[in-house]
């Protein structure tokens, strides 16, 4: 997430640090715009961009911004965007605020603004959701069992050309070829798990909050007794588990690749 950081120069070390901490203690990609208004003519015009283009303004330590000409114009101009402004001070007393820009990278008030207290299609739109998942799941599965074949095939092709001659000391540049062309599936395998299982958190997240306008929630209560993700003993992560098997599909492609290339050099 894109952060415009209002800042007096001398305090940049000490903001960049802070908001490091802050980044790493809520799990939040934070990617922090610091602008040096000295020394350059054409620094207004780069706050405007970075102003426009960030998601949220920081302004730290706002005492001592109050003291900088340059660090009041760009506090009006932040204004002017109507974007959220979240004071922060050099002290370890902002939880309320550093909980303000969680929220935001969250896009927690959109994601409950889709959702209308006079909407009587809820249960309809939970049958929907739970539909989707099921049908998501399903893709996930048939995608899983193309790439083990189609990989499992490589290997199988590559293995008889080797046996029959085909691939010998002088043609090994073949072997190279199934090689990369292996781990760009895998690659690209491991990408999708990560990205069908990012969507199917989406999906329960939906699924969750429309729970929450019914009189049981079932889903939310056995999400409860998982340790809602933070008990491994309890619950592991069916994506994390997953994604280990393009992995070590890769590892297998690269062991036989080097043991070729040891045959090759050794003869």
């Amino acid at each position: 997430m894109k952060v415009f950081v209002i800042h007096r120069f001398k305090d940049r070390k000490l903001a960049g640090s802070k908001l490091k901490n802050i980044a790493k203690q809520y799990s939040i990609d934070l990617q922090p715009i610091f602008l040096d208004s000295s020394g350059c003519e054409k620094w207004k015009e780069k706050a405007l961009k970075a102003i426009q283009e960030a998601e949220a303004i920081i302004i730290f330590d706002r005492k001592s911004c109050e003291e900088s000409d340059n660090a009041k114009w760009e506090i009006n101009k932040a204004k002017e965007t109507g974007k959220e402004l979240i004071e922060i001070s050099s002290n370890d007393k902002d939880q309320d605020l550093t909980g303000r820009l969680k929220s935001i990278y969250g896009l927690k008030e959109e994601f409950d603004s889709c959702f209308s207290s006079n909407n009587n299609d809820y249960f309809d739109l939970y049958k929907l959701m739970i539909d989707s998942s099921e049908s998501l799941i399903q893709r996930r599965q048939k995608t899983n069992a193309f790439f083990i074949t189609v990989i499992g095939s490589l290997l199988a092709i590559v293995g008889l050309l080797v046996k029959t001659g085909v691939i010998n000391s002088g043609s090994f540049g073949i072997l190279y070829g199934f090689s990369v062309v292996g781990l760009l599936f895998c690659n690209s395998w491991r990408n999708l798990i990560d990205n069908y299982g990012k969507l199917n958190k989406a999906k329960f997240d939906v699924i969750l909050r429309l729970e929450k306008e019914f009189g049981a929630q079932i889903y939310s209560a056995e999400w409860i007794a998982l340790g809602k993700g933070m008990r491994p003993k309890k619950y592991k992560s069916f994506t994390s588990t997953e994604k280990n098997v393009p992995l070590y599909f890769g590892l297998l492609i690269l062991v036989l690749t080097l043991i070729a290339v040891v045959w090759q050099i050794w003869g």
